[in-house]
């Protein structure tokens, strides 16, 4: 699930607004793992998703 998720085509958008703070933390732990801040906040958002589905599935 999580591959269809970070492999099918992105066509939306979500906009969000953050502290400089938080932007400046997240492009480093970008740039720490070697990937853009977009595939960095995209891959999280699907292991959020696929955890809330075990739990819902689990109980």
């Amino acid at each position: 699930m999580r591959q269809q998720l970070l492999n099918s085509n992105k066509t939306e958008r979500i906009i969000v607004a953050v502290s400089p703070e938080l932007k400046a933390a997240v492009a480093n732990l970008a740039n720490t793992r070697c990937v853009s801040m977009s595939s960095l906040i995209t891959s999280m958002l699907a292991d959020e998703v696929i955890d809330s589905l075990d739990s819902q599935a689990g109980g």
